[in-house]
C-alpha cells in the first residue's frame, strides 16, 4: 500500500480499508442508494454487506423501513455480485 492512497473506514465495523476496496453509499430520507457525487455519504465493506447481524443493525440505524429494507439487502447483494 502507498502513503498516498485514501484510506476510508467501513461504518459497520470501524475497519479501515482502501478506498476503492469499500462501497460508496449515500442515504436520503428513507432510502440507501449509491453515491451521486453530492451530499455526505459513507463506506460499507463488502464482509459487512454479506453479514446478516451488521445488515439487520444498518437497517435499524438507518430507520428503514422493512421494504426499504428488503431493498437495501438486495441493493447489497447486487453489488456483491457484480464487484
Amino acid at each position: 500500500m502507498r502513503k498516498n492512497e485514501p484510506i476510508r473506514m467501513c461504518i459497520a465495523c470501524r475497519e479501515r480499508d482502501l478506498q476503492q476496496k469499500l462501497i460508496r453509499l449515500q442515504q436520503d430520507i428513507n432510502q440507501v442508494f449509491p453515491y451521486t457525487g453530492k451530499g455526505r455519504s459513507f463506506y460499507l465493506c463488502a464482509a459487512c454487506g454479506e453479514n446478516k447481524k451488521k445488515i439487520k443493525g444498518l437497517i435499524k440505524r438507518f430507520r428503514l423501513s422493512a421494504n426499504d429494507g428488503e431493498r437495501f439487502v438486495k441493493y447489497l447483494k447486487e453489488l456483491d455480485k457484480n464487484g
